[in-house]
C-alpha cells in the first residue's frame, strides 16, 4: 500500500522554463552538452567547490549525465546567458513527493560568471517553482565546510544547519567536512516579504 501511495504522488515528465533578467533557466537538453561544459571540471577552483578531481568530462559522459534527469522526481536545468545563449551553469534538483521537500545542487562552470547574476537570479525563480508551483515544504542542500562564501548567503536566507558529515578529499588530503542545510517554505515566504520591504 505505501508503494502505491508514493507512486501515485509522482507526477508527469515536465519541461521547466525560466526566466530571469539576465539568463534563461531551463530543462537542459541533450543537445545543450558543449565541449565547453565538458571542460568545467578542469578549471581548479570548480573541481575544489566540488571535491573532484579535475578532469574533463566526454561527450558521450555529460550526454549520458543529462539523460539520468527524469524531469519528475529528477531536474536538470541549464543557466542560459540571454545574450549569448551560452550555458554558464546547471542546478541539479531531487524531489521528494511524499515529504514534499527537494534537494537543490547549483554549480557556476563559467569561472567569470561567478559572483555576478547567475546564482542569485536562478535562485530567485527556482525557489518560488518548487515551493509555490509544485507545493513543495521545504528545500535541501549541502555545503562544504571551507566554502565560506556560500556558507554566509545561506546564513542571511534563513537555511538552518541539521548536520554535518566527513568524507575522504578528492585532493587526497585530510576528509572534507560537508554541512546539510534546510530551509522551509515558511521562512522562504519570510524571507521574501522581508525583502519587499525593504526593495
Amino acid at each position: 500500500m505505501p508503494k502505491a501511495a508514493t507512486v501515485a504522488n509522482i507526477p508527469s515528465p515536465r519541461i521547466i522554463r525560466l526566466e530571469t533578467p539576465h539568463h534563461i533557466v531551463r530543462t537542459a537538453e541533450l543537445s545543450d552538452a558543449t565541449q565547453r561544459w565538458c571542460k568545467w571540471l578542469l578549471d581548479p577552483a570548480t573541481s575544489r567547490l566540488l571535491n573532484a578531481k579535475p578532469a574533463e568530462m566526454t561527450m558521450e559522459n555529460l550526454r549520458t549525465y543529462i539523460a539520468r534527469f527524469d524531469r519528475s522526481q529528477s531536474h536538470l536545468l541549464g543557466i542560459f546567458d540571454k545574450q549569448t545563449g551560452l550555458i554558464v551553469g546547471i542546478r541539479s534538483l531531487y524531489v521528494d513527493y511524499v515529504r514534499k521537500e527537494f534537494q537543490d545542487n547549483i554549480l557556476i562552470g563559467e569561472p567569470e560568471e561567478r559572483g555576478k547574476f547567475a546564482r542569485t537570479e536562478s535562485t530567485d525563480v527556482i525557489m518560488p517553482y518548487f515551493f509555490e508551483e509544485l507545493g513543495m515544504e521545504s528545500s535541501r542542500c549541502s555545503v562544504l565546510a571551507y566554502n565560506s562564501r556560500m556558507l554566509e548567503v545561506i546564513a542571511r536566507k534563513g537555511w538552518v544547519l541539521e548536520r554535518t558529515t566527513m568524507k575522504p578529499s578528492a585532493a587526497g588530503g585530510p576528509p572534507i567536512e560537508v554541512r546539510h542545510y534546510r530551509l522551509t517554505r515558511e521562512v522562504w515566504r519570510q524571507k521574501m516579504r522581508e525583502r519587499q520591504l525593504q526593495s
